[in-house]
């Protein structure tokens, strides 16, 4: 006869072990080898949808006449084995009192009594509908992004087969869906294309990141008809438990290549009008030149002296146009270049039988101006050079006359025109003196958005500070 204090502790010991069973988040049943429910906690009752007592003596197929014919052979079996069945699934043929279907995840281990025998199961049932239908939720949001995407979307699994594709897939190729599922997305590139497609599959699934296919070469794609169509293709490595997938996009170009064409056949007429503008400009500018020196043959001297230096002021103004339309670029003129040009103009023009007389030209700065302060600049360089020439150096002095381009620390650009004659006289000022070409200084340097300084003695010496563009060097 058990003494009363055992008896009390195994009566404590079979509460605890029921109360921790109830505590637990997942169904626990003990059931004998006939597959009759001795023992179950309360959520495995509230999962079957029944009281705990009506569990007890019951069989399985009693309790749970829909699910038996899908629980009773795996119970069967660990019976006849001894070996446990962990996590099988277990959905669709139960549903609660609602009426949802419920699923869950059982594990049946084996009961040994003494002798190690089998005498009965251990249940554990982890019910993993919310799950599930989180599962199915995000499926479904994904499905809606995916058919909602303006480009066509295929998922491609390692050996290059169609896993997904989108209805804009059917829009793009003419195929219908179950025409592309399961077949190998080479099926949907132009012939030419297909015998590098392996290769090109295995590199990137052997480094797979996010990436354009184009990498500078036009793409393109082949419809069931047999026509192509130019195409941008991106790729997206997608993990999933059956292996890498790949998430291929697909957009269709046509539209955007063909207003690319017409905005670069535009650009090109455009171009082409802007050259015959400059070239009818330039030779319009030669023509008054050459005018100009016939009016010369017949003029007095004073008259002609005034219009060889109006010559001299149009050149300056076609030499503008004339690198433009060598240059074919119509925003912005080398200013170092013009600068080189203009002073070869000037030697050839004011410089003959002067050999004590130097013409120097540094540029150290590639700087450009835009064609509305290209010209007044030009024309204020030659009236500095032109005024050197024909003042600073009286009675047939040697002397030299530079010409400087640099940039400051800040990025301003310097523009420099000097010479080493006998300097201008304390009395004349730009803008106040008498002859044109110093009353054009101030006027021309404001065109320029630019300031000036006038340094005088040992010769003299204009100092132009320009907001001009740095220029590629």
């Amino acid at each position: 006869m058990r003494h009363p204090a055992h008896r009390k502790a195994e009566i404590d010991s079979a509460a605890f072990l029921d109360e921790l069973g109830d505590a637990l988040p997942v169904g626990i049943a003990v059931l004998d080898r006939g597959l009759r429910y001795l023992h179950v906690n309360r959520a495995l009752a509230a999962s079957n949808g029944l009281p705990v007592d009506a569990h007890i003596g019951r069989s399985v197929r009693e309790v749970l006449p829909a699910a038996a014919d899908t629980i009773e052979p795996l119970m069967h079996c660990v019976v006849m084995t001894g070996a446990a069945v962990v996590d099988e699934p277990v959905s669709d043929d139960l549903s609660d009192p609602s009426g949802r279907q419920r699923s869950w995840l059982a594990s049946y281990h084996p009961r040994l009594d003494a002798d190690g025998s089998v005498a009965g199961i251990l249940a554990i049932v982890r019910d993993v509908t919310a799950h599930r239908d989180a599962l199915r939720e995000s499926e479904a949001r994904f499905r809606l992004v995916v058919e909602a995407a303006p480009d066509g979307l295929a998922m491609v699994d390692a050996q290059g087969c169609m896993q997904l594709v989108n209805s804009k897939m059917e829009v793009l190729f003419g195929y219908g869906r179950a025409d592309m599922l399961g077949q190998p997305i080479d099926m949907l590139m132009p012939e030419r294309s297909r015998a590098r497609h392996p290769g090109l599959m295995r590199g990137f699934f052997a480094n797979p990141s996010v990436r354009d296919m184009a990498n500078r070469r036009e793409l393109f794609a082949r419809r069931k008809d047999g026509s192509e169509f130019p195409v941008e293709i991106g790729l997206n490595p997608i993990p999933a438990s059956q292996g890498q997938l790949v998430l291929a996009s697909i957009a269709d170009v046509t539209a955007r290549k063909a207003a690319q064409a017409q905005i670069e056949r535009a650009l090109a007429e455009k171009i082409a009008l802007l050259d015959e503008v400059h070239h009818r400009v330039k030779n319009n500018l030669q023509v008054v030149s050459s005018l100009l020196n016939l009016q010369t043959r017949n003029a007095p001297p004073e008259a002609q002296a005034l219009l060889i230096e109006s010559q001299r002021r149009v050149r300056a103004m076609a030499l503008i146009h004339q690198l433009l339309y060598e240059r074919r670029d119509f925003s912005e003129v080398d200013l170092a270049a013009y600068l080189q040009r203009l002073a070869a103009l000037l030697r050839e023009s004011m410089m003959r039988g002067r050999a004590g007389l130097t013409l120097h030209v540094d540029c150290d700065t590639a700087v450009v101006l835009d064609l509305q302060r290209a010209v007044p600049c030009g024309l204020l360089v030659n009236e500095l050079v032109t005024n050197a020439i024909k003042h600073a150096f009286p009675d047939g002095r040697t002397g030299t006359v530079a010409i400087a381009l640099h940039a400051d620390a800040d990025g301003a650009a310097h523009l420099v025109v000097a010479d080493d004659g006998v300097g201008v006289p304390a009395h004349i000022e730009p803008g106040a003196a008498s002859s044109i070409g110093f009353q054009l200084v101030p006027l021309l340097v404001d065109q320029l958005q630019g300031k000036f300084t006038l340094q005088r003695g040992h010769g003299t010496r204009f100092d132009i500070v320009l907001k001009a563009e740095r220029g590629a060097t």
